[in-house]
Order: C-alpha cells, then sequence, then structure tokens
C-alpha cells in the first residue's frame, strides 16, 4: 500500500514538472514594427520675408485640405501659443482642423520694432496666408490676442468662415492701470514678470488647467521662448507695447456675415463679457454667446473641446459630458441647467483630479 501511495505520488510530481516544463516554454515575441517616421515633438517655427523687408515667424500644423484655423495668443505670447491647447490635439485631428500662427512683434523669435502696429500684423497674416496658399479661414483668439483678431475680421471679413473669441479683449478697460503709466513706467513694472516666465504665467494650483497634466510647465516653457529664446534676455518692451497698443480704439467691423461665437465667463475680472458683448454688436451675421457662470478668465482653455466642435462646424451643438459618456446636444446648452452626473465637454475634465 505504502510503494502504491509512494508510486502515485511520484506520477503526480512527474506530471506537474511536465506541466510546468511546457508552461515555461517560451512563447516567441511579436514582430517588432518600427516607424517610418519621427513622432511630432511640437509645431515648428517656420520663417519667411515680408514683403515690407521684416522677418516673419509663423507655425502651421500643415494638414492641407483641412480647416484652417488662424489662431492668435494671448498678450505676450510667441508663435507657438497654440502648444498650450494642444492637450487636445487628438480631438483637434479627428475633427480635422489645421492651425497657423502668427508672431507678434517683440516676441519669441521675432524683433521689436517700435513702429510696427495693427497694420502690419494684419498685412504678415495676408503674407502668411498666401504663403501657405490658405484662402478662407477661422479667426480664433484669446484674451489680450482679441485686440488683434479684431482687426483682423474688419480688415478681411470676406474670407473669414467663422469668428471665436474667448475672453478677449475690445479696448483698454481691460488695462486701465496699464494705459495710465508712461511707456517707462510700464516696462518697469513688468519687468519682474518677464524677467521670470513662471511668475508671467502664474495660475491657481485649484483652477481648472491645474487638471490637464504638465501645464504649469508647458506655459513656462512658453514664456520662457517669447521673452528669451532669441537671446534678448528678458526684453520688456513687445509686452509693454502690446499693452499700450491696446489703449488704441478697437477695431470696428462693417460687413462681417460669417457665424461668430463667443467664449466668456460670468465672474471674469479680467475680461468680463462686456468685451464679447462689444464684438457681437458689431457683426452681421448670426451670434452664438456662450456665457460660463461662476467661470474667470480660463475658460478659454476649460472650452477648447467647444471651439474646436465650432470651428469644425458642429457650431449648433454642444458638448456635454454625461455619467462619464460625452456627446453632443442639440442647440446651446445653459450651464445653469446641468442635471447631477452632467458637466460641459470632454469628460476628461470630471475624470482628472
Amino acid at each position: 500500500m505504502r510503494r502504491w501511495i509512494a508510486l502515485a505520488a511520484l506520477a503526480a510530481a512527474s506530471s506537474l514538472a511536465a506541466a510546468s516544463s511546457v508552461a515555461a516554454k517560451p512563447v516567441p515575441p511579436s514582430p517588432i514594427v518600427f516607424p517610418d517616421r519621427f513622432d511630432p515633438i511640437g509645431t515648428p517655427i517656420q520663417t519667411m520675408q515680408s514683403q515690407e523687408g521684416r522677418t516673419v515667424h509663423f507655425t502651421d500644423t500643415g494638414e492641407a485640405g483641412w480647416r484652417t484655423m488662424l489662431f492668435i495668443g494671448g498678450v505676450g505670447t510667441s508663435g507657438r501659443a497654440a502648444e498650450l491647447v494642444a492637450f487636445l490635439d487628438t480631438m483637434r485631428r479627428r475633427l480635422k482642423v489645421r492651425i497657423v500662427t502668427v508672431e507678434r512683434n517683440g516676441l519669441g523669435d521675432t524683433a521689436f520694432d517700435p513702429a510696427w502696429g495693427f497694420d502690419d500684423y494684419n498685412s504678415e497674416v495676408r503674407q502668411v496666408l498666401a504663403h501657405l496658399k490658405v484662402d478662407r479661414f477661422s479667426l480664433v483668439a484669446i484674451s489680450g490676442g482679441g485686440a488683434y483678431a479684431g482687426h483682423v475680421a474688419a480688415a478681411m471679413p470676406e474670407r473669414l468662415v467663422s469668428w471665436h473669441m474667448l475672453a478677449a479683449i475690445s479696448s483698454a478697460s481691460a488695462n486701465k492701470a496699464g494705459c495710465a503709466l508712461d511707456d517707462a513706467a510700464l516696462r518697469d513694472k513688468l519687468a519682474p514678470q518677464v524677467d521670470a516666465p513662471r511668475v508671467w504665467w502664474e495660475l491657481p494650483k485649484d483652477g481648472v488647467t491645474a487638471k490637464v497634466p504638465g501645464f504649469a510647465d508647458r506655459t513656462a516653457d512658453e514664456g520662457a521662448r517669447a521673452f528669451f529664446i532669441a537671446g534678448q534676455m528678458g526684453d520688456v518692451r513687445g509686452v509693454a507695447r502690446e499693452y499700450k497698443r491696446f489703449c488704441e480704439s478697437p477695431a470696428k467691423l462693417a460687413g462681417l456675415t460669417a457665424p461668430s461665437f463667443f467664449y466668456y465667463g460670468e465672474a471674469d475680472k479680467q475680461v468680463p463679457p462686456s468685451h464679447g458683448e462689444y464684438w457681437a454688436a458689431q457683426v452681421k451675421g448670426k451670434v452664438t454667446f456662450r456665457r460660463y457662470p461662476g467661470e474667470g478668465h480660463d475658460v478659454q482653455y476649460r472650452h477648447w473641446d467647444q471651439v474646436l466642435l465650432d470651428v469644425a462646424g458642429y457650431g449648433d451643438k454642444t458638448l456635454v459630458c454625461e455619467h462619464g459618456r460625452a456627446r453632443l446636444v442639440p442647440g446651446r446648452v445653459d450651464p445653469a441647467q446641468l442635471t447631477t452626473g452632467q458637466t460641459l465637454g470632454v469628460c476628461a475634465w470630471r475624470e482628472q483630479r
């Protein structure tokens, strides 16, 4: 009996060893698929000479045949400011939206010219678009870029497919303190911020942009590019001149029939919705005014998903996340009417902590 038990145990052990041997047999690895192109690590700065003899710097995501967006970043931003909204670049590409920027005077790689103004910017925009063979485009501006966008819209209304202003200024009322200072005093006031891009781009640690991984570091990189990249070592003249330029009378539009979209936070103390009301009163086409109760100046980032949809031709719908699933809802949704489990935009805003 004992012998039988011993033989049975030996047989069981042999079976386990055989099974272990089979399980340990190496599995051939899957073939490695090697790339035939590099992954993008940012939209490169391109250069051209203008008819006026200036060196113009611009960016272009480059997808021929897609809807083109001319993007104008906020005050003191370089030609790569559109990288700050690249956290939704997958969505941009799915919607087939191409982004072009034209860098402004004294920022980034672009040399400072004290005589440069809004008309010069319009001319450079025209020449860059001609170089890229872009005829019609959507115009998108955030914050201080609104002043430039107003002049672009006034200069070439027939070329706009749509117009989008996110917390975008219309006049000096967003900068009364700056307008009251002389040039030298304004430069002195701005210098400590320009010298430290993290200070210039300081954002609330509990704000909506804190939900975007790496956003604070990316803004600091943008500030470093805008104020240091060409060896200007924190030259404050470009950004100071921008603030003074905003003290000029805002553009006055005539004949703009393209659909217009305005996105403003009701709690924005820097650029309140009255700026959007100024712009909305001037256009002759359909106006969609998206107001966000309780939100501040960062609506420009918080609702970038809606901007992409509006540019892509879905302006008659609103993106809503409902119980973890994003969907398009017909019409303009009043944020105050959202129910439990609903938030505006992609669900990442709800999920990220």
